[in-house]
Formats: C-alpha cells, sequence, structure tokens
C-alpha cells in the first residue's frame, strides 16, 4: 500500500576499503562491483565523511583513484598534512601499511576496545625495546580512538540501535532516522514515504519499517516514536531476517527518549522544510507558465550551460527539472570537439543537436 521511496533516488552510501596491494579508503554508493570490503551502510552522507576523515587522520590511507597512485613521482598535499603515508612513492613499507589498513578495519568493524587493547600491548612493547618514537605514534593514535569513543558513546556502552520518528501533515509524511552503530552516531536521514492518501502515522510508520528493513540488516534495538499494532510481529520477522533477536520498543527513557524527542523535532523540521520548498517550486512553475502564456504548469525543463578555460576544454552541461524540483539522476556533460575555440553558439548547437538525437532514438 505504501512506497518508501529516497527522494532524490540516491542509494545508501557505505566505506569501500578496497582488495589490492595497497588498498584505498573512499566513499561509495551504487552496486558493489569492485573488489574490497564495504562498511555500512551510513544513515548520512555526513556520517561517512566523518568517517573517513578519522580513518586518514589515524591510519593514514590513501583516498586517491588508482589512475593517480600509479603516476605520482612526489608525495601529494595529503601526505605533508599527514593524512596519508605516501605509499604511491614508496615512503611506507608495504608490511606496516597493511598493518594500518587491518587496524582500520577493526575499527571499521566495531571492535575498537579490541583495537585499543591490541595498540596497548604494541606501545608498552615499543618501549621496553626503548623504540620511544614508535611507542609515542601508538599513544597519540590510541588517543585519537578513545576521544572519538568519549565523544560519541551512548550510555556508556557499545549500543546498536535506530531511532525512528514520523511527522505528518494531512497526507504528506516525513519519517526519521537516527543511527547508532557500536556505539556511534552514524547521522540521520529523512525519508518522505507516498502514503497514497492515508494520514495514518501508525500505518505510514508500521509501512516503513517493513520495507527499510526488508533491504538493510535491522540492528538489535528498534525504538519508535509510537506503538504499533503487529509490534510482535515484525520482531519476529526482523529477527528471522536477522539470524539475532530485534527489539523493538516505543516507551524509552533516559538517553534514549532524548534521542527520541531529538527524533521527533527534526521529523517535523524536514517535513515542513520539505513542504515549503514544494510549495515554492510549485509557485515558480505557475509564474513561469503565465510568463511563457503555456496551457499547464511545465513538466520537464533542462537547461544547458557552455563553459571552457579560455576557449580550450569546451563543456556543455545539462540540468533538469520536473514538477518535484531538481532530478539530478538525470544530469548530463557533454565534451564539445570540432567547433572553433570560444564559439558558445556552435557549442550549444552540438550538445543541443546530441541530446535531442539521443532522445529520438
Amino acid at each position: 500500500r505504501y512506497n518508501v521511496l529516497l527522494r532524490d533516488d540516491k542509494s545508501y552510501p557505505y566505506v569501500l576499503m578496497t582488495q589490492e596491494a595497497w588498498p584505498r579508503i573512499a566513499m561509495h554508493r551504487g552496486p558493489r562491483a569492485i573488489p574490497g570490503r564495504y562498511f555500512g551502510p551510513y544513515a548520512s552522507v555526513g556520517a561517512v565523511r566523518d568517517t573517513l576523515n578519522l580513518m586518514h587522520k589515524l591510519f593514514r590511507l590513501r583516498s586517491c583513484e588508482d589512475s593517480v597512485f600509479r603516476n605520482r613521482s612526489r608525495p601529494c598535499l595529503q601526505h605533508q598534512i599527514g593524512r596519508c603515508s605516501a605509499p604511491c612513492v614508496g615512503l611506507v613499507p608495504a608490511r606496516d601499511y597493511a598493518e594500518s589498513v587491518r587496524r582500520a578495519g577493526l575499527l571499521l568493524d566495531g571492535r575498537s576496545d579490541e583495537l585499543t587493547d591490541e595498540l596497548g600491548r604494541s606501545m608498552e612493547e615499543a618501549s621496553m625495546r626503548l623504540d620511544f618514537e614508535d611507542a609515542a605514534r601508538l599513544r597519540d593514535l590510541i588517543t585519537g580512538i578513545r576521544t572519538l569513543q568519549a565523544r560519541q558513546y551512548v550510555d556508556g556502552r557499545a549500543a546498536d540501535l535506530d531511532v525512528l520518528a514520523v511527522a505528518m501533515q494531512g497526507v504528506s509524511a516525513c519519517v526519521l532516522l537516527l543511527a547508532f552503530r557500536d556505539g556511534r552516531n552514524l547521522g540521520t536521514r529523512a525519508f518522505f514515504p507516498k502514503t497514497n492518501g492515508s494520514d495514518n502515522p501508525e500505518e505510514v510508520l508500521a509501512a516503513f519499517v517493513s520495507q527499510y528493513y526488508a533491504e538493510q540488516p535491522p540492528p538489535r534495538e528498534i525504538v519508535l516514536d509510537r506503538d504499533l499494532p503487529d509490534r510482535e510481529l515484525l520482531e519476529h520477522a526482523l529477527s528471522s531476517s536477522g539470524e539475532r533477536r530485534v527489539q523493538i520498543k516505543c516507551n524509552v527513557r533516559g538517553e534514549r527518549a532524548g534521542y527520541l524527542d531529538m527524533a521527533r523535532r527534526n521529523a517535523e523540521l524536514a517535513l515542513g522544510t520539505e513542504l515549503t520548498s514544494h510549495a515554492a517550486q510549485l509557485a515558480r512553475a505557475e509564474a513561469l507558465r503565465d510568463l511563457l502564456g503555456m496551457p499547464s504548469l511545465p513538466a520537464r525543463i533542462e537547461c544547458f550551460d557552455i563553459s571552457h578555460t579560455m576557449g580550450e576544454a569546451t563543456v556543455a552541461s545539462c540540468v533538469v527539472f520536473d514538477a518535484e524540483g531538481p532530478v539530478r539522476g538525470q544530469y548530463r556533460r557533454y565534451n564539445i570537439a570540432g567547433i572553433v575555440e570560444g564559439d558558445d553558439y556552435a557549442a550549444m548547437n552540438q550538445a543541443i543537436s546530441r541530446r535531442f538525437r539521443r532522445a529520438v532514438e
């Protein structure tokens, strides 16, 4: 009955650690076609960026693409600011880099306590052999991990939970997800499901939970802002699919109640922002219809722009809008060739001709 869709139709972001001689760590979206380990999914891109920022600071793993990595002749800026060990030019032994990759994997797996214990033993061994420089480096690494734990831990233990709240205005709904894994806040994400005319928040939330966790592995604990009529049945279904017990709670206290209240307020704000944005988009479309004397609202708008560097490397860009706003998945870019340098009219003619020739075909 309900269709839970992302408004921008984007897939969930992951952290990817590639399977190579010198693995790189980066954000990934889409099919898992690249060999390597995938960590996530994360609730927001901001959480992925924070995680990658931490990985580069602590373990100094490379983030550059293979085409850049293979053609480096000297260290880049990332090495100079202490965020990469420069394996591209051989400034780090393969054994040390592999050890950094393994430790980064432990942290991303949520085994931070095991990692800090291991680093502590290595620091003591370095001190015993009077390698104080290595001991200081390990000490700083342990301090960075413990600072992260102290800043992000929920109620002092490794929490594995999602907090969900729904807000509705008429038949418009917003479900806000606040995710925690291994006690770390992975960020929030707002969803705007299509309700097909229903204004019952319990039904919308129940539909969202069943559809969302059919695609994503459920955490051990799901906290909701309201009780569901089939809560026990959902618990049993999610426990069976996740092969571990999953609890769905609605009456909570302490910090969880605080997170639930924050999720409620953020859901209301996100829904208000979405409705305001939709109303503004509709007003702009109506104004354009009146200006051009159109019989109805424009269903699709495509805008083209030409850019170049002093006449060279000419590129045409196309952005697309529909009744809901920008359709970023249909943006296009055209490399322009075979024209007089700096001739924007010829470039525009080529871009539009290529665009509509493909549309006709």
